[in-house]
């Protein structure tokens, strides 16, 4: 019976009891044993167990990390900004932060003590504590180059996990002097204290663009209208005033032929109206930002030539 109700237990927790638990519901000892023995319970870390019959899934090991480390625990640092899809990290890897008052020593965990973790600073993913976005944000810049926190930043700002104003609360809330990573986030707010606000990655990532090589920053999310008032398409950035549309392009917005069809006849529509357009890839933007830049600057620029020779003649 008291085995039965740690099965049911362990259910709500990817399969995982502890110690403690096990003992709470009137398992002695020696019934441990008996059910580690009997390779019914498995040793996941020092006073966490895995019910063998359950899989092995890639938030058992996450939880099983904080179980182990006690509260206040939860996965942080790369392994959040994984959990929030805005980094990639191999799937065994786990790191978590805990109180400055626990010293946990678990094999194969990354451990971050910290005097200002907190229940606040938690989000529940799939039953896992896990440090919200903005607080991920702000603990990635100790432990990752200024290059990889601009895109996880500009992922998470692309997807609406988290805003510019969260984020500033958040480095506002936990930054002191000396503290890791702090000089990193706040630069990058700070360089995206003026971008336009855009609906995807992509489209952070190319506002960035522009506040990083000067260039004047245009209109997000433009809407194009015919002569006639009449409604032609929406493009990611625009100077209306020379009819320069500029596009960014994911596999994932373009992965249907319908999708593709209707793009190429909107962007003939805009080419009919006398706009330029330029599309450019992920990876143009990503890693060849200063060509794409540029590329812009030189087409606005011969733009702008042809409109003050209209205008003049």
């Amino acid at each position: 019976m008291d085995e039965r109700m740690a099965m049911e237990l362990a259910a709500t927790q990817h399969s995982l009891v502890t110690h403690s638990q096990a003992r709470q519901l009137n398992l002695d000892a020696d019934q441990i044993q008996y059910l580690l023995d009997r390779r019914i319970l498995v040793s996941a870390h020092l006073g966490v167990y895995r019910f063998a019959s359950g899989p092995e899934t890639r938030p058992q090991l996450l939880l099983g990390a904080c179980l182990a480390a006690g509260q206040p625990s939860a996965v942080s640092h790369r392994a959040a900004a994984a959990v929030h899809g805005i980094w990639t990290m191999p799937p065994n890897w786990v790191e978590i932060s805990v109180g400055r008052d626990r010293t946990p020593e678990l094999t194969g965990v990354v451990v971050h003590r910290l005097g200002d973790l907190s229940e606040r600073w938690f989000t529940d993913i799939d039953g896992v504590p896990v440090t919200t976005p903005a607080r991920t944000l702000v603990d990635l810049g100790a432990v990752l180059p200024l290059g990889s926190v601009s895109r996880a930043l500009d992922r998470a700002l692309g997807r609406q996990l988290a805003s510019l104003t969260e984020i500033c609360a958040a480095l506002d809330a936990v930054a002191r002097k000396g503290r890791a990573g702090v000089g990193i986030i706040r630069r990058l707010l700070d360089e995206r204290a003026d971008a336009p606000s855009t609906g995807s990655v992509l489209q952070a990532r190319m506002a960035t663009l522009f506040l990083k090589h000067g260039l004047p920053t245009p209109v997000p999310e433009y809407t194009v209208l015919d002569d006639h008032g009449q409604f032609v398409g929406r493009v990611d950035f625009a100077y209306p005033e020379i009819h320069y549309a500029i596009e960014v392009d994911g596999y994932e917005a373009h992965s249907g032929l319908r999708e593709f069809r209707h793009d190429r006849a909107r962007q003939n529509d805009l080419v009919d109206l006398g706009w330029t357009l330029h599309r450019f890839t992920w990876t143009e933007v990503d890693q060849l930002s200063a060509r794409v830049a540029d590329r812009i600057l030189r087409r606005r620029s011969q733009l702008l030539g042809t409109l003050d020779r209209t205008m003049s003649g």
